[in-house]
């Protein structure tokens, strides 16, 4: 089958979906074909190091993985053990990645800017043997060690370091005897790779164990998808703790692209990065696509190599798409969706395919089509039945590339007793087979056995022109069940006029009875927000019920 012509296949009967794949299939585990690719690539640019202005080719980025996965060799690891990351973005902060995967060791990132509450609770969770960490973060870690009572090594990115406690990421660079001949573990594809830990916006994380194979695959899924071909510039700015990250670096490494690497999102900085590095694709959060219509748009600005901006992470609404497809004339913007679960995009618009490509522009609050490699199920969430076109439910899937499991904890909960794996989303399909996020199943309200659907909600509330951010949260009342309530950040131009109640009547004139903000609109300075941008639903939810907004 050539792998540009997918068949989206409808059984009529069971109302599933299939989108067959022959493409990205490894047998041999990611850090073998990722060693591979690197070889054949060496010659061209791995990575533009932004702050700096350096870059890397992929002879150099070999080089310094190969020393580090030796380094690690000569400390006695065995393949269960879990190798941490606590870094952004910077010259180095993929090596200790690549090296593992070489080894066919287990990695687990955290963010750096977690507590040592947070970062404890899932350190205690993969009980690492060896932690990577940039300097800034370093007593953070060492604090969330000892709380959590457990012995690792601690290496330190950056400059040398006086501590005698730590190590420095510089030992790991120098030179070893048998780098020339090195190979890589040959392991079975089907083992755990990474363990990502879900967000946290509606429960405690969980450690989600992901494939070899799985992150290989959804990398060929970007490329045959004409969003990453060969020879690109990629920008991204998420850092190891997001598996987008280690899905674009496959995917770069896979067709020798090179990556600009940035440590923080600058809506400003990002029309400079665009033209400096002649970037082709762009990954972004839905609040950097925020960030960037916010911004200016320099004059005279030279984006003529820029093809193709995915948002994902969270709906990107579509005045705030249209703006940013006006600032980026010739330019394909649109929004995916995936989940960490199968490592990589779910749906999304293929641009190999004409029909999509007219899709895209047709149905611009559509996050794509089906992708290769999965079967999908939409059942409604009170019955469990099927869902047809354009009937809402929960999005539901099977494939080899789901995930393999909770770290250490029992994986029944995200499975159903037919084995798809159950993803939280409500979505629905058209006629096209363009899929639609209707919201999460955890955030759905229900007001007198009515579902209330708080990304409509909220769509609307960002409508008023008052309206800077805000998120919809539901109170319990002992009679209705769940009364909707906004949470509102005003932008600093409105703040002495406009008020909860006419925000309230904004909303209500545009919804149902069912869908009214029965619980009124709190006013808030800032939401609490987890690294990627999204909001803490969760601890929105529990300010609210006791008052504190």
């Amino acid at each position: 089958m050539d792998p540009y012509q997918e068949d989206i296949i409808l059984n009529e009967l069971s109302k599933e979906i299939s989108c067959l794949t022959n493409y990205g299939k490894s047998t041999k585990g990611l850090g073998y074909e990722m060693f591979q690719k690197m070889q054949q690539h060496k010659d061209k640019t791995a990575q533009f190091i932004a702050k700096s202005g350096t870059s890397d080719t992929y002879e150099e980025l070999l080089k310094r993985s190969i020393r580090t996965a030796l380094h690690l060799k000569a400390r006695n690891l065995k393949r269960t053990d879990v190798v941490t990351l606590c870094t952004y973005n910077h010259e180095n902060s993929c090596v200790p990645f690549i090296a593992t995967q070489f080894l066919g060791l287990k990695v687990a990132s955290l963010d750096p800017s977690f507590t040592v509450g947070e970062a404890s609770y899932l350190l205690d969770m993969v009980k690492p043997k060896i932690v990577f960490v940039v300097a800034e973060a370093v007593e953070t870690i060492a604090e969330s060690l000892e709380k959590a009572e457990l012995q690792a090594e601690v290496v330190v990115f950056g400059e040398e370091i006086d501590n005698s406690t730590f190590t420095s990421f510089a030992s790991f660079l120098e030179e070893c005897p048998d780098e020339d001949i090195f190979e890589p573990e040959v392991v079975d594809a089907t083992e755990t790779a990474v363990i990502y830990f879900s967000s946290g916006t509606t429960g405690l994380p969980k450690g989600i164990c992901v494939s070899h194979k799985s992150l290989y695959h959804n990398a060929f899924t970007f490329h045959y998808s004409a969003f990453i071909v060969s020879n690109e510039v990629i920008l991204s700015y998420s850092s190891p703790f997001w598996v987008s990250a280690a899905m674009l670096l496959t995917c770069a490494i896979v067709t020798g692209s090179a990556r600009v690497i940035c440590q923080k999102f600058d809506p400003e900085q990002i029309w400079i990065i665009l033209e400096k590095y002649k970037v082709t694709y762009v990954f972004l959060a839905a609040i950097q696509g925020y960030g960037m219509i916010c911004s200016t748009r320099p004059e005279g600005l030279d984006t003529s190599c820029f093809r193709t901006v995915t948002t994902g992470g969270s709906p990107f609404p579509q005045e705030q798409l249209f703006t940013l497809r006006n600032m980026l004339p010739g330019t394909f913007v649109f929004q995916c969706y995936g989940c960490t679960e199968v490592a990589g995009p779910l749906t999304l618009f293929n641009l190999n395919r004409v029909n999509d490509r007219i899709l895209l522009n047709q149905q611009p609050n559509s996050c794509g089509r089906p992708v290769p490699g999965f079967t999908y199920k939409v059942v409604n969430v009170d019955t469990g039945e099927a869902c047809g076109v354009n009937e809402k439910g929960e999005l539901r899937i099977k494939s080899e590339f789901c995930l393999n499991g909770y770290y250490n904890q029992d994986s029944t909960s995200a499975f159903d007793e037919e084995g798809w794996l159950r993803t939280g989303d409500v979505v629905y399909f058209d006629k096209d087979f363009c899929y639609y996020v209707v919201g999460r199943i955890k955030e759905m309200l229900k007001y007198r056995s009515w579902h209330v659907q708080p990304a409509l909600l909220e769509g609307i509330l960002q409508q008023h022109p008052a309206v800077k951010q805000c998120i919809v949260v539901g109170i319990p009342h002992p009679v209705d069940g769940d009364h909707p309530v906004g949470v509102v950040v005003v932008h600093e131009d409105h703040l002495e006029d406009v008020t909860a109640e006419e925000i309230q009547d904004f909303v209500a004139k545009r919804v149902n009875d069912t869908h009214k903000l029965r619980g009124g609109v709190r006013f808030i300075d800032k939401l609490p927000l987890i690294p990627s941008g999204k909001i803490k639903r969760l601890l929105v939810q529990d300010m609210v019920v006791q008052g504190l907004v």
